[in-house]
Protein backbone atom coordinates (compact mmCIF):
# COMPACT_ATOMS: atom_id res chain seq x y z
CA UNK A 1 0.00 0.00 0.00
CA UNK A 2 1.75 3.67 -0.79
CA UNK A 3 2.37 5.77 1.92
CA UNK A 4 0.32 8.88 1.93
CA UNK A 5 2.46 11.95 2.52
CA UNK A 6 1.48 13.94 5.52
CA UNK A 7 -0.03 17.48 4.81
CA UNK A 8 1.65 20.79 5.34
CA UNK A 9 1.53 22.17 9.04
CA UNK A 10 1.57 25.96 9.38
CA UNK A 11 -0.30 25.96 13.10
CA UNK A 12 -0.78 30.13 12.93
CA UNK A 13 -2.57 29.97 9.85
CA UNK A 14 -0.83 33.15 8.62
CA UNK A 15 0.91 31.82 5.48
CA UNK A 16 -1.53 32.69 2.61
CA UNK A 17 -4.34 30.72 1.41
CA UNK A 18 -5.04 29.30 5.45
CA UNK A 19 -8.07 31.88 5.40
CA UNK A 20 -10.41 33.35 3.34
CA UNK A 21 -9.03 36.73 3.93
CA UNK A 22 -6.00 37.74 1.37
CA UNK A 23 -3.00 37.92 2.56
CA UNK A 24 -2.13 40.75 5.05
CA UNK A 25 -5.69 41.47 5.92
CA UNK A 26 -6.82 41.25 9.66
CA UNK A 27 -10.34 39.26 10.14
CA UNK A 28 -13.18 40.85 9.46
CA UNK A 29 -15.54 42.56 11.86
CA UNK A 30 -18.39 39.99 13.06
CA UNK A 31 -21.91 41.43 11.89
CA UNK A 32 -25.38 40.72 13.99
CA UNK A 33 -27.22 38.44 12.04
CA UNK A 34 -30.82 38.51 14.17
CA UNK A 35 -33.49 40.92 13.34
CA UNK A 36 -32.74 43.13 15.78
CA UNK A 37 -30.09 44.65 13.41
CA UNK A 38 -30.72 43.69 9.92
CA UNK A 39 -28.17 44.43 7.10
CA UNK A 40 -29.09 47.33 4.91
CA UNK A 41 -31.77 46.70 1.84
CA UNK A 42 -33.16 43.54 3.56
CA UNK A 43 -36.44 43.21 3.67
CA UNK A 44 -37.03 42.71 7.84
CA UNK A 45 -36.36 46.24 8.09
CA UNK A 46 -40.12 47.41 8.61
CA UNK A 47 -41.51 49.36 11.31
CA UNK A 48 -42.05 47.14 14.65
CA UNK A 49 -45.49 46.11 15.53
CA UNK A 50 -48.06 48.36 17.47
CA UNK A 51 -51.10 45.88 17.03
CA UNK A 52 -52.08 42.42 16.44
CA UNK A 53 -55.46 41.00 15.56
CA UNK A 54 -57.08 37.94 16.93
CA UNK A 55 -57.18 34.68 14.37
CA UNK A 56 -56.02 31.22 13.91
CA UNK A 57 -53.51 32.48 13.42
CA UNK A 58 -54.04 35.98 14.05
CA UNK A 59 -52.18 39.19 11.98
CA UNK A 60 -49.89 41.71 13.27
CA UNK A 61 -50.00 45.17 12.19
CA UNK A 62 -48.97 47.39 10.58
CA UNK A 63 -48.60 46.00 6.97
CA UNK A 64 -44.96 45.08 6.68
CA UNK A 65 -43.97 44.67 10.02
CA UNK A 66 -41.31 43.40 12.24
CA UNK A 67 -43.53 41.39 14.91
CA UNK A 68 -42.05 41.36 18.42
CA UNK A 69 -39.42 38.73 19.06
CA UNK A 70 -40.82 36.84 21.87
CA UNK A 71 -42.40 37.22 25.22
CA UNK A 72 -43.13 39.59 27.11
CA UNK A 73 -44.62 41.57 24.18
CA UNK A 74 -45.04 45.20 25.02
CA UNK A 75 -46.45 48.25 22.90
CA UNK A 76 -48.79 46.27 21.05
CA UNK A 77 -52.55 46.75 21.38
CA UNK A 78 -54.77 44.04 20.90
CA UNK A 79 -58.00 43.88 19.48
CA UNK A 80 -60.44 42.78 20.44
CA UNK A 81 -59.34 44.43 23.39
CA UNK A 82 -61.08 41.43 25.21
CA UNK A 83 -59.78 38.09 26.20
CA UNK A 84 -59.59 36.01 22.52
CA UNK A 85 -61.50 33.47 22.22
CA UNK A 86 -60.77 29.53 22.23
CA UNK A 87 -58.16 28.51 19.85
CA UNK A 88 -56.95 32.49 18.64
CA UNK A 89 -53.22 33.32 18.38
CA UNK A 90 -50.81 35.31 17.17
CA UNK A 91 -46.74 33.60 16.57
CA UNK A 92 -43.68 35.34 17.58
CA UNK A 93 -40.90 36.08 15.43
CA UNK A 94 -38.75 33.16 17.29
CA UNK A 95 -41.87 31.12 17.00
CA UNK A 96 -43.87 31.00 20.02
CA UNK A 97 -47.63 31.51 20.10
CA UNK A 98 -49.48 33.94 22.34
CA UNK A 99 -53.07 35.71 22.92
CA UNK A 100 -54.23 38.45 24.52
CA UNK A 101 -56.42 37.47 28.21
CA UNK A 102 -58.06 40.66 28.02
CA UNK A 103 -54.92 42.30 30.41
CA UNK A 104 -52.08 41.07 29.47
CA UNK A 105 -50.22 39.11 26.66
CA UNK A 106 -49.76 35.12 27.37
CA UNK A 107 -47.88 32.26 25.74
CA UNK A 108 -50.20 29.89 24.12
CA UNK A 109 -53.40 29.74 22.32
CA UNK A 110 -56.52 31.17 24.08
Amino acid sequence: MPEVAPMASDPTMSAPGWSNNPPGAASPTPTEQTRLFPLAGWSNTGPAATGATAGTPGSWTPAANNPPLALPITGVTASPATAWTTGQYVITDDGQYAHWSGTAWVAGKA
